[in-house]
């Protein structure tokens, strides 16, 4: 269980490759959102290119609605992981404030500890000033080809999180602004309409899935479940293999430190440590944008039918998180899971799997025959039982979400008849997590001044048995 509300159990994808080389391209509407392209940067995680400071410094960055924390490598980072990689630089910008402040971000048994710094932070043609986020000085865990996340959660309130400081008592007490990118952009007066944001994917997404309903690809960007990944390592932090040189125009390690007369930051003694999900990267070449973020409003033309608004969990104890309420989970008549009292689904768009509470996945595993696989916590199963499986259901607030078996499982080896599901063993024995498997199916909004989350199809969805559903629609609610 949670020791504190700011914990969130999460999984860890393990694949790592090369950064990416596309520059996301905007455009703003009519009805005021802005449409920022995306690419894939890890199994249907989107992310694309940030820039923080004055001059830009460039960085790829992860969506991550697990929490409103963004954070990129600093240049004071030692760790094996930061050698060679983009990093960035506080005193080349003439816009960064340092606030003498640290917080620690946990991933699983990844971890970073980052210092808070203020600065200018843009987007798809949108840009914050002065928006908090960290430099990472310690990483344990996280592989080459990543740079950081760009947080679309609801925004942490520093003033109300224990933050560490190692400079003067009167810094600790500093008032920082709500760290949520979107939120911020929205009270800067960015052109924005509203501070609602949304995430759709398109066909030439690896593992998003296509407007006809197909998985973009059945050959997996994911390694054999045979084969041993990289797995995140406990402290102290070691990686065997040299990281590749950044392509996107990152210092070089020669470039002397900007923070070489400063003090060494010190470990945090104490403090909050947030959770969320960690990745590597996939090079991609696409014309078409794996996807899109839209931020300001809703691109109709994008949908098709209704949008399904869940509100989100009571959050005036604090959560800062996407979570809704899940009560049933249905295999059709083949296995009916009742909830605990008061489970969550974090969604999250910063991992790849649906990952199910640890006692119910044994009991999926049991009922299915699935194998389970150590390295991904998820289940094998053949492909040619795939057409005999049950619809997943879904009961999260009001709606029932209806997903056929062809979307809740992905293709190992098709000659060998290897596949494997998108339902993970997780941690939490009440709470799920969405992630990239279950958002990508839809066209997914988050609004955050009406704490709700909504659901869509995407246009051209096919009609194979992929649902939204009223719960008092539903003859067997």
């Amino acid at each position: 269980m949670r020791q504190t509300l700011l914990w969130i159990a999460a999984l860890t994808a393990s694949v790592v490759a090369d950064p990416l080389t596309t520059i996301p391209l905007y455009r703003r509407s009519n009805d005021g959102f802005i449409k920022a392209s995306a690419d894939e940067l890890d199994s249907g995680v989107l992310g694309g290119k940030v820039l923080i400071g004055t001059p830009p410094q460039e960085f790829t960055m992860a969506f991550d609605t697990n929490t409103g924390f963004s954070w990129v490598r600093g240049s004071r980072c030692k760790s094996e992981n930061c050698l060679d990689r983009c990093t960035y630089y506080s005193r080349r910008s003439e816009t960064a404030v340092s606030t003498g402040q640290k917080l620690k971000v946990k991933y699983g048994e990844a971890c970073v500890e980052t210092s808070i710094y203020l600065d200018n932070v843009e987007f798809g043609g949108v840009s914050v000033e002065n928006m908090p986020f960290g430099g990472a000085y310690r990483m344990t865990g996280f592989d080459q080809g990543f740079d950081g996340y760009l947080g679309l959660g609801r925004s942490v309130d520093f003033n109300k999180t224990h933050i560490y400081s190692s400079a003067a008592q009167g810094l600790a007490k500093r008032d920082l602004p709500a760290s949520s990118f979107v939120t911020n952009a929205y009270q800067q007066g960015s052109g924005m309409q509203s501070a609602q944001f949304g995430m759709v994917t398109t066909s030439s997404s690896d593992n998003g899935f296509g407007s006809d309903g197909t998985a973009g690809n059945t050959t997996p960007s994911t390694p054999n479940d045979n084969q041993q990944p990289q797995q995140p390592q406990p402290l102290p932090v070691g990686n065997n293999t040299q990281p590749a040189l950044p392509t996107d125009g990152a210092q070089q390690p020669q470039q002397p430190n900007d923070n070489q007369n400063q003090q060494q930051p010190q470990h945090p003694e104490q403090g909050d440590e947030i959770t969320s999900g960690g990745f590597g990267f996939f090079k991609r070449h696409y014309d078409e944008p794996a996807g899109y973020l839209i931020l300001g409003g809703i691109d109709k033309s994008a949908i098709q039918g209704d949008i399904a608004y869940i509100d989100l969990v009571d959050s005036s104890s604090g959560s800062a998180n996407w979570e809704v309420p899940i009560s049933l989970v249905r295999f059709e008549m083949d296995l009916i899971l009742q909830q605990k009292k008061n489970a969550k689904a974090l969604i999250s768009t910063s991992q790849n799997f649906i990952s199910m509470p640890y006692d119910q996945a044994d009991i999926f595993h049991e009922v299915f025959g699935g194998k389970f696989q150590e390295s991904s916590k998820t289940y094998k199963v053949k492909c040619s039982k795939i057409k005999d499986m049950p619809r997943l259901k879904l009961y999260l607030g009001d709606w029932a979400v209806e997903i056929p078996p062809q979307y809740w499982t992905r293709v190992i080896d098709a000659p060998t008849d290897c596949c494997a599901t998108r339902i993970a063993r997780g941690e939490s024995d009440r709470d799920w997590i969405l992630g990239s498997s279950f958002t990508n199916l839809f066209y997914t909004t988050f609004d955050p001044v009406e704490e709700k989350l909504g659901l869509a199809l995407k246009k051209g969805q096919k009609d194979d048995g992929l649902k939204l559903v009223d719960k008092s629609h539903l003859l067997d609610n």
